[in-house]
């Protein structure tokens, strides 16, 4: 038998016959996510949660780690990401249309609601609507795609909620002007409707923006729990009754954690709420 056909040979026994999963490559994959979603294990560790030997783990250990992909931390010798994990991550996050994957979501929840949808990101300190859906009824809230909003007002809030400490005091410093009688400027009364946004993992706007308008709206992350924006759903106001509203926000924060998984983000634990 010639070289090639023991290579191949060798390959379709791990492959199990028919399937085209190669398993040294699978376990190895496996191996990085195990590192990702529990750092600091050690070898006897890995190879026990992953059901493989220590000699195959410790190899696949070592390649990873000669990429960058690992990094073995003394004197305990357990294992995390390393750098090129990160730049991997940078770059896949980059490729992620947020705004083509987010259509579908958008116009299920829509759907769902038969009340306009919208997906909002960050710009400074202001909010862009990128993506919407719209139901074909006659009263409904119109949203303009590139309409800005500042982040301390209705939906908006949501994204402030989850900034980074520094931005959102930075944000938090500057004047407020009252777009409705509504809008929330007061600084205590806004921290805490942010500590309740993101203690509850919604927000709701009450004719913040517009007086006879109310939304409901959750936040989406990317990976490591970092805001990238956020869905909500806007109505009428005399639409959105309490048996509604309900609905709303049950639908809303399936959508969006929907959302944050196809772009694979991760959402924060429950303990990440801001501290004031």
């Amino acid at each position: 038998m010639t070289e090639g056909k023991e290579a191949g040979a060798r390959d379709a026994g791990e492959e199990g016959g028919g399937s085209y999963t190669i398993q040294a490559l699978d376990t190895a994959i496996s191996l990085l996510m195990l590192i990702a979603d529990q750092p600091d294990l050690g070898l006897s560790d890995l190879s026990r949660r992953l059901n493989a030997g220590k000699a195959r783990v410790y190899r696949q250990l070592k390649t990873l780690e000669e990429r960058g992909l690992v990094v073995c931390a003394e004197p305990n010798r357990t294992y995390r990401l390393g750098p090129s994990a990160l730049m991997l991550g940078a770059k896949a996050s980059r490729q992620i249309d947020l705004v083509a994957i987010a259509r579908p979501f958008l116009a299920r929840l829509g759907e769902q609601v038969h009340e306009t949808t919208q997906l909002r990101v960050p710009d400074g300190d202001e909010t862009v609507c990128v993506a919407s859906w719209e139901p074909a009824r006659e009263l409904r809230v119109q949203a303009f795609i590139g309409r800005r909003r500042p982040l301390y007002a209705g939906s908006s809030k949501v994204i402030l909620a989850h900034l980074p400490e520094p931005e959102r005091s930075k944000i938090l410093a500057r004047k407020r002007t009252r777009i409705t009688d509504n809008t929330i400027i007061d600084l205590d009364q806004l921290k805490a409707a942010l500590e309740r946004i993101t203690r509850q993992g919604f927000g709701v706007s009450h004719g913040e923006i517009n007086a006879d308008l109310v939304s409901v709206t959750a936040p989406i992350f990317k990976l490591g729990g970092i805001i990238a924006g956020a869905i909500n759903i806007a109505a009428p106001a005399g639409r959105m009754k309490s048996e509604q509203l309900e609905v709303a926000i049950r639908l809303v924060k399936s959508a969006a954690a929907d959302l944050t998984s196809a772009i694979g983000g991760s959402i924060p634990g429950s303990s990440a709420g801001s501290q004031w």
